[in-house]
Parts: structure tokens; sequence; C-alpha cells
């Protein structure tokens, strides 16, 4: 266990913690922020977007990817959050990239439909929805999406 009371992966690395974040480096690759509270789901979409080469930084809940915005010293490329995440919902994430990064993708998941007010963020923040369960593959196209949209 770690200091957040979080098992380690099989490779006895720390990818998931709910009081911290976790960032992989690979050298010049895209930098994807992956914030979602269901820690299976999150190491799953880790490994996926891993294995397309993306360097990935995973977040536990709204706090922590609120975190690892503000303190990852390399800008991050694009952002995939649940839009129920603990403890607000993704609004206050959102809020905070239109403020401050608004150059970064963002791409919103859910099992459901999304309110109004977070599909108004989200089309404001020129965002992609993607709705719960998805496959792998339309997890890597819509992260390639945004990030050819940040390019624009």
């Amino acid at each position: 266990m770690n200091r957040c009371g979080a098992a380690p992966n099989s490779l006895g690395n720390d990818p998931v913690t709910s009081c911290s974040y976790d960032a992989r480096v690979v050298a010049n690759s895209p930098r994807i922020l992956i914030a979602d509270d269901e820690s299976q789901l999150l190491r799953v979409l880790v490994r996926v977007l891993e294995k397309q080469g993306y360097t990935v930084i995973s977040a536990l809940n709204g706090k922590a990817a609120l975190e690892a915005l503000r303190k990852t010293p390399e800008a991050i490329d694009a952002i995939v959050i649940d839009a129920a995440i603990d403890p607000e919902g993704a609004g206050p994430v959102l809020e905070m990239l239109a403020a401050e990064q608004p150059q970064i993708g963002v791409i919103v998941t859910s099992g459901d439909q999304i309110a109004s007010s977070l599909r108004i963020r989200l089309l404001a923040s020129n965002g992609i929805f993607l709705l719960k369960p998805f496959l792998p593959s339309a997890l890597v196209e819509v992260v390639e999406a945004s990030l050819i949209k940040r390019d624009d």
C-alpha cells in the first residue's frame, strides 16, 4: 500500500491514488490527464493511452485533477474526465481550464447524458463527449481528435 492506501500495480508502481496524481513521462509525447473515480477503469484507460505512446497523468478525483493541472510543470495537452467525478463533478475542472488553460483539449466521459450546464461548458471549450461504455479504440480516436482541435 502507498501513503494514500492504494495498492501498487503489477509493476510495483503506484499509478492511482486518491490523494495525489501520478505522471509517467514518455519523451516528446503528448501529455494526457485522465481523471476518473473508478480506479479499475482509470487503470485500464491509462494502459490504453500508454500503449499508444502518450504520457499519461492519472487522477482519482477532481481535487487531484486540479492539483495535476496546477502543479505539472509540463503542459498538459488534453484531459479525459468523468462528468460525475468526486467530489463536485467535472464542472470545477472545466471552469479552471476555461480561465487558466483554454488550449487544453477536453473530453468528458459519462455513463449517462450530462447536465445542460456541463454541456454548455464542454461546448464552450470545443470539447468532446464520450458515452460510457466505450471501446479502447474510441478513446484513442477522441484523444487524437482533441489534440487536432487544440492545434487548429
